[in-house]
């Protein structure tokens, strides 16, 4: 009896340790535990809130063919159509339309033959030329008109007797160099016609015939828009019969524009 209650109190001491040793685990002190995470910062109130989605990336360039060593060069086709250009004004016409007088003074040497064996040297001098010529612009660089001139002819140094005075016209053109400046070059094509008197030792002779050419270089400085002056250079051929007659001349020519340059 006391052999039972003695083996049944070693059987409970027995029990009773193995649950205590079953049991120290999960009574053992338990690990310390982590740090607190501290509380997340606010995000600032001007941040804007994050898209639900992120913005897709650009699709990547496509790569370049590559180039093929046995091809020509490449020729690139020429734009054909010219750029628009916006049209310049033309100047002011200073001539078109106006009527222009001049009034010329200058001596005038005479050459050729009055008739066979009748040289003009033997019986006139050196002349005073007085040459007046009214024109009308046609455009802003030619006018026409009409001329006319008187010479006064001295003695010359062979014979003191004789003299003589010839007065010649007709139509002229003159073409004006350029526009717009105080200096104004021109130069002018006539034709007409020529009577000359020549006075000799046994009387008069009358000498009337054609000049077919007449040639005149100037240039005319315009002080003020309506007056201008310059020198004039002038040649001119002509014929009484059959015989070829010529002149040189130079001068000073006056000029007025009207209505003004």
């Amino acid at each position: 009896m006391r052999t039972s209650v003695a083996l049944r109190g070693a059987l409970s001491l027995v029990f009773l340790a193995q649950f205590a040793s079953a049991e120290t685990p999960a009574s053992a002190s338990p690990e310390p535990s982590a740090k607190p995470t501290p509380a997340a910062e606010p995000a600032p109130a001007s941040a804007p809130p994050a898209t639900a989605t992120a913005a897709a990336p650009a699709p990547a360039p496509a790569p370049a063919p590559a180039a093929d060593p046995d091809a020509g060069p490449v020729v690139v086709p020429a734009d054909n159509e010219p750029p628009a250009l916006e049209p310049i004004p033309s100047a002011h016409d200073t001539l078109g339309g106006h009527l222009v007088l001049g009034a010329a003074l200058g001596p005038r040497w005479p050459f050729g033959n009055l008739e066979q064996g009748k040289d003009q040297q033997d019986y006139l001098g050196a002349a005073l030329a007085v040459t007046v010529d009214v024109g009308y612009g046609l455009s802003r660089n030619v006018v026409i008109g009409a001329w006319g001139e008187f010479d006064k002819h001295y003695s010359p140094s062979g014979c003191a007797v004789c003299s003589g005075k010839s007065i010649a016209g007709g139509p002229f053109i003159r073409y004006h160099l350029v526009q717009g400046t105080r200096f104004d070059p021109w130069g002018a094509f006539a034709l007409g016609v020529r009577s000359t008197d020549v006075d000799t030792r046994t009387g008069s002779d009358h000498y009337f015939g054609v000049d077919f050419l007449k040639l005149t270089l100037g240039g005319d400085w315009y002080p003020t828009s309506n007056v201008g002056i310059g020198p004039y250079f002038t040649f001119d051929a002509g014929t009484y019969g059959s015989n070829v007659h010529t002149g040189l001349g130079t001068g000073l020519r006056l000029v007025v524009d009207f209505p003004g340059k």
